[in-house]
């Protein structure tokens, strides 16, 4: 009997983490939602696509991505975008689904957005429209020396991390987080791969571990 109760413990722990671009239809106050935002080069080719202005990065392992997050404990929400279909659009879904959770007792501080590379658009226009002070934000390479300028009448709520690596042409978020008054915490780390770019294509503890750190210290 004992080893039967343990089994279905071990059971429903194992299938509370889902990965869907749905919510899952039943939510629990104890468990971490994570959105993820894919790159730009899975957007109409799916899994495993690769970027051909830089193969040397490998192909961009989406699904093994959204498994080392599930691994990790977490419920995770994520869809391929289609092409031809504004980022406006996800972040409404995405907006939407955050108020669900909100409204179902779900602590903000159990949800939280990563976007990688061309996914940090769409984290940063979720963080404009909820407007909630507790949520966390993750933003991985996906900052130009002027993507600032694309924000400037944006309004950030929330806590930010960005994550970038050392030899990733894409470079440091900071300028779009100057000055921000609504934001509640922010901050940047650099990691040094050696992978450029390409540290965000497959589901690597190096940028995982931190987002988990980050979220212990909340």
């Amino acid at each position: 009997m004992r080893l039967l109760i343990l089994f279905i413990l071990i059971y429903s722990s194992a299938i509370a983490q889902t990965t869907g671009s749905y919510l899952p239809r039943e939510t629990r106050k104890s468990d971490n939602y994570l959105f993820y935002l894919h790159g730009g080069v899975v957007t109409g080719r799916g899994n495993n696509a690769v970027t051909a202005a830089a193969p040397e990065w490998g192909p961009y392992e989406y699904l093994n991505i959204l498994d080392s997050l599930k691994k990790r404990g977490f419920t995770v929400i994520s869809e391929v975008r289609q092409q031809g279909v504004d980022d406006t659009l996800y972040a409404q879904k995405i907006t939407m689904q955050i108020d669900t959770l909100l409204k179902a007792g779900i602590p903000p501080g159990n949800i939280v957005l990563v976007g990688a590379s061309a996914g940090s658009n769409i984290v940063f226009q979720v963080s404009s429209k909820v407007k909630n002070d507790a949520l966390h934000f993750v933003v991985m390479g996906g900052c130009w020396p002027g993507t600032y300028k694309d924000y400037l009448g944006m309004e950030l709520y929330g806590r930010f991390l960005s994550i970038i690596e050392k030899k990733d042409p894409h470079g440091t978020c900071r300028a779009i987080f100057e000055g921000r008054k609504h934001l509640t915490a922010y901050r940047e780390i650099m990691l040094n791969t050696g992978l450029s770019h390409g540290f965000l294509f497959k589901g690597h503890s190096a940028w995982i571990a931190p987002i988990v750190n980050w979220l212990r210290d909340k």
